[in-house]
């Protein structure tokens, strides 16, 4: 077993001993590693005197060689006495059992031990894959830690447990709090807020109990800690190596679903201060960094469809946030505003959502980064209100087909023009910063002289033949019928627009 999931299960001493000897009188000594890579066990063959590194031995110990040859981290499992088992004890682990014991019996009963923890990492890995539930990750490791678990987020808020009634009853949390009562934060801090930063398992004093806590991080940045409580048993060495799995676990299931994090409330409230046109604080901009890159973002506006009974805000958010993977969802200005990783917001699966909730929805063209979303959530906005007005009745309303509209209504006021590209003007925009030739600037002629070839020619300066050539190419990245007037109409406002305003616009934004 490794820390980062296991292709065969692997297992250290300390657990196949603690596990053998609930069925069998065994004594551990020798040199045991702590590392979570010893294999399967295999009877030992006579004769053969290498001990493989990693390697667990079933064996009868008068059946041992006089000269062996021990690799690293090396386990026997070793029935009854003889002289030559003591070459072994200095260089290898030794789980001595009695000679009485049948052989085949405990070889089995190590298999068995294996087949435990192998069930328990494919029950996680299951988890993870089929909606990555922190509290299913913890309730399924219950076996195997025999001891209450608690599982806390960045802001400290109550994520997942086990031993509901013994928290409560014992340790005097209340769960049905979102986060630790002010007294029992208060010594919670004591013991954890200096070691945030720690990366090594912390055996501490908490509440009166011993506890295993490991903290889970995203890269450097704290996510949470999980807490095990020594109350039914004592702890093992192996604990340390199995909790250290558990977290690995749970990270990738914040990785997975980052709104399991204690950080959701303050995405949420940056966000809100980003669409709003407020500064950000410095928690704020770190928990953007955290946030990280997903790709391009849509925004969308939401709002209850006509003659229907709006559903809780709360309710809504929560539901976006659960179909669309790191999606960011809240209540604002009478509806939902909501971000969503571009390649997941497409115009079916917000249809589908908008229609099961009995909401109208529009979406934005997509966007590079959460600092752009307050333009992005005017786009959508915008589009909700024009499209609302033009095509009653629809479900979801797509910025890119009210551009003109929009233009026409509002013009472009204050909002840079590069807003209002299409996907195939930020193509052609992207384009030309690397290259010499400007295919805005040609299209833009184009537009301007009527379509003429002739007198586009004249006005760049260029010969036909090399005209003919450039406007194929600006077409194939276009992706656009310049014969139809409104999407002609578009375009050309919006690059005469740009070309008011003095300059040129990327469509990422600097």
């Amino acid at each position: 077993m490794a820390a980062k999931g296991w292709l065969h299960v692997r297992l250290n001493a300390d657990i196949i001993y603690h596990n053998l000897k609930d069925a069998l009188d065994v004594t551990i000594y020798g040199m045991c590693e702590t590392e979570l890579a010893l294999y399967r066990p295999e009877f030992y063959l006579d004769k053969n005197s290498r001990f493989l590194e990693n390697h667990v031995y079933v064996c009868s110990a008068d059946h041992l060689p006089e000269d062996p040859v021990i690799e690293d981290n090396v386990l026997l499992i070793c029935l009854g006495e003889a002289p030559q088992r003591e070459k072994f004890e200095s260089r290898c682990g030794i789980l001595s059992v009695s000679g009485r014991e049948d052989i085949f019996r405990v070889f089995n009963t190590v298999q068995g031990i294996f087949n435990k923890y192998e069930a328990w990492e494919a029950e996680l890995s299951r988890i993870l894959r089929h909606g990555a539930s922190l509290q299913e990750l913890l309730e399924a490791s219950g076996g195997i830690f025999d001891n209450p678990m608690l599982l806390i987020g960045a802001d400290f808020s109550y994520l997942a447990y086990t031993e509901r009634e013994y928290l409560q009853k014992q340790l005097g949390i209340r769960l049905d709090s979102q986060t630790f009562d002010p007294d029992l934060l208060d010594v919670f801090l004591s013991l954890h807020e200096l070691a945030t930063d720690i990366k090594e398992p912390l055996l501490l004093t908490l509440m009166g109990r011993s506890t295993l806590s490991v903290n889970l991080f995203d890269v450097d940045d704290f996510l949470g800690c999980i807490t095990v409580f020594g109350e039914y048993r004592d702890f093992r060495s192996s604990d340390i190596q199995l909790c250290r799995f558990l977290a690995e676990n749970i990270r990738q299931a914040f990785l997975l679903k980052p709104h399991l994090a204690g950080d959701r409330p303050t995405l949420r409230s940056s966000l809100l201060h980003i669409i709003r046109g407020q500064p950000l604080s410095q928690e704020q901009r770190n928990v953007i960094i955290r946030y990280g890159d997903h790709g391009e973002l849509v925004c969308a506006a939401f709002r209850p469809a006509p003659e229907s009974r709006p559903l809780p805000s709360g309710y809504v958010s929560s539901l976006i946030e659960e179909q669309f993977k790191d999606a960011l969802a809240f209540e604002y200005d009478g509806g939902i505003a909501a971000v969503i990783p571009a390649e997941q917001g497409s115009e079916p699966q917000l249809a589908s959502l908008a229609q099961k909730l009995r909401l109208i929805c529009a979406v934005s063209r997509p966007y590079p980064n959460l600092h752009e979303s307050n333009y992005a959530y005017y786009q959508a906005s915008s589009a909700l209100d024009v499209g609302v007005g033009i095509a009653p009745g629809g479900s979801v309303y797509r910025f890119e087909d009210y551009i003109l509209p929009l233009l026409l209504r509002n013009a472009t006021a204050d909002i840079p023009a590069r807003y209002f590209y299409s996907e195939g003007l930020s193509r052609l925009a992207a384009h030309d910063e690397s290259a010499p030739v400007s295919y805005l600037d040609t299209l833009k002629t184009y537009l301007d002289s009527h379509m003429s070839m002739a007198e586009t020619a004249r006005k760049m300066n260029l010969h036909r033949s090399s005209l003919i050539d450039r406007l194929n190419r600006i077409t194939q990245i276009l992706r656009c019928d310049l014969t139809d007037p409104d999407q002609r109409l578009a375009i050309q406002i919006v690059l005469s627009a740009q070309q008011a305003a003095g300059r040129t616009e990327p469509p990422g934004g600097k």
